[in-house]
Formats: C-alpha cells, sequence, structure tokens
C-alpha cells in the first residue's frame, strides 16, 4: 500500500526551441526586410516570423515564467497539473537526461508525449525519481531512459 507522495515539479527547460526560434526569426526577419516588393515571399516570411514568435513566447512563458506545480503519486493513479493519469492509461514513463532530468509520461495512442506530461523536478531529483521509480514498479507501469518529444 503506497502512502501519498508528493513533489514540486516544473516545466522542463525549452532552451534548444527557444535558440532554433531566435535563429529562424532572424533569418526569416532579413528575408521579409529584403523583399517586401515580392508579396509572395514577403507574405510567406512575415507569416514564418509571427508564428515562430508564438512559438518563442509560449517556449519562454514555460521555461521562465511557469510556477512549480505539484505531482502526487497514489495507489494506482498520479495527479499532475491538477491532471490525474490513471496507472491504466500509462503506456510509459520516459526519463531524458542525467543532471537535470525530464520526465515523460507517455499515454497509450500517442507517439509524443504531451507538453502537460512531461516535467523536472525542481529539487531533490534522486528521491523524486526514485519514489517514481517504485510507484511504476507497484502499478506495472514500464520506465526507461531515453529521449523523448514533446509538442511546443
Amino acid at each position: 500500500m503506497l502512502r501519498e507522495i508528493k513533489h514540486l515539479v516544473k516545466s522542463p527547460s525549452r532552451i534548444g526551441t527557444i535558440i532554433g526560434m531566435i535563429v529562424i526569426i532572424s533569418s526569416q526577419s532579413i528575408l521579409v526586410l529584403r523583399s517586401w516588393d515580392q508579396r509572395g515571399v514577403f507574405y510567406a516570411s512575415l507569416m514564418t516570423v509571427l508564428l515562430c514568435l508564438v512559438v518563442l513566447l509560449l517556449a519562454l512563458y514555460r521555461t521562465y515564467f511557469k510556477k512549480p506545480t505539484e505531482i502526487c503519486l497514489s495507489n494506482e493513479q498520479i495527479i499532475l497539473n491538477g491532471n490525474i493519469i490513471h496507472s491504466r492509461d500509462i503506456k510509459l514513463i520516459i526519463t531524458r537526461g542525467y543532471f537535470k532530468p525530464v520526465i515523460g509520461i507517455l499515454p497509450y495512442r500517442r507517439k509524443i508525449v504531451p507538453s502537460g506530461m512531461a516535467f523536472r523536478y525542481s529539487k531533490d531529483e534522486d528521491r523524486g525519481i526514485s519514489d517514481l521509480k517504485n510507484w511504476a514498479k507497484m502499478n506495472n507501469v514500464k520506465m526507461v531512459n531515453k529521449s523523448f518529444q514533446t509538442w511546443i
């Protein structure tokens, strides 16, 4: 019988996304400035810049401004960001990285980890991962170390 275990978690760092969006915005901005007389190229580049700007702002918000939340491990469920995830709905728990590991919960019928199900521990990562491994073992959920993708 598992008691309720709680840990503070936060969104994973999105530094790669932030750098990528800055590079795309910079290159497309140059194209916008040089092709203002060619309407098709101008509007396509402008739309790319605006879309990348939205993605950049989302990544910045999630990385730097979103407050830590709580993960609660109980008998047959995980409560993360207010969402209840039953152990029977979890296909795989994935750990990416070693020094600041990011954990992703992959539900059945999904190929990409939903962004609301990716997190890293705010403090005491070793204890948090140990508790998660014990929970996964008790609930027959496979836990692996490998890379994974999330939406923005």
